[in-house]
């Protein structure tokens, strides 16, 4: 009787030993953490990616000057406080796709010269970046917050726009630009500041404009060359907005 005590303890010993290896490179698996970014490319596989530094389209990485193009949902990127250098009339981020992309996050950066392209998307999240230059800031649907966007412009025509939304649109500062915040009906928008959008000859520079019904609450929007607060359409509600 002890000779198949023995057997399965060898056996299990061998086990043991032959498991070891794929244990430790399943741990090591779970501790590799974002996908590292070192340059402007396409990102086409879920999943969560972080900057290792500043990057900027090059014809080989971007022939079409946008820098970061995602073609899949449930993408996170976080800039990890870097920057991405566009082209102007490019995008820093933009998602693309046939169809209509989900789960999108962008976060914690800065973008100069090419804003955040998202409309391609539902559901995203943009927060905590510095936008500047460029024909545009960010545009989302879904939750836009914490943003600081200053000097979109488009001097021949309409856009120019520093933050177009339809979602949650909170905590955000849009200044010197053609038009400050631009939202879709059914939007929440608290605590955000527009001040100082300049307009061209085709755009009048609106601080915050609406379409309603939306809730505009605790806002302030001031010293915009054209209107300061304009609701397009019925049923907005407007509590305690600056915007004289």
């Amino acid at each position: 009787m002890r000779k198949p005590a023995a057997f399965f303890a060898i056996v299990l010993a061998l086990g043991a030993i032959i498991l070891a290896p794929w244990a430790r490179a399943q741990a090591q698996d779970a501790r590799d953490g974002p996908t590292e970014i070192e340059k402007c490319g396409t990102i086409d596989k879920p999943g969560s990616y972080k900057l290792v530094n500043d990057i900027a389209p090059t014809p080989s990485t971007s022939p079409n000057g946008d820098c970061l193009v995602i073609t899949a949902s449930f993408v996170t990127i976080d800039l990890a406080g870097f920057t991405i250098s566009g082209g102007f009339s490019t995008a820093g981020i933009i998602a693309e796709s046939s169809g209509q992309l989900h789960g999108i996050a962008v976060r914690n950066g800065s973008i100069s010269n090419g804003g955040v392209e998202l409309g391609a998307a539902d559901g995203s999240i943009v927060e905590g970046l510095r936008v500047s230059g460029g024909f545009f800031g960010v545009s989302a649907k879904g939750i836009v917050r914490g943003n600081t966007v200053v000097g979109i412009a488009q001097p021949h025509g309409l856009g120019g726009i520093g933050i177009s939304a339809t979602g949650t649109v909170t905590g955000n500062y849009v200044t010197g630009s053609t038009n400050g915040i631009r939202v879709g009906q059914g939007s929440t928008v608290i605590g955000n500041t527009a001040t100082d959008n300049r307009g061209n000859p085709a755009a009048a520079g609106i601080g915050i404009e609406a379409d309603c019904p939306s809730n505009l609450t605790d806002n302030t929007a001031v010293n915009n060359n054209g209107a300061n607060l304009v609701r397009n359409g019925h049923g907005c509600n407007n509590t305690n907005n600056v915007a004289p």
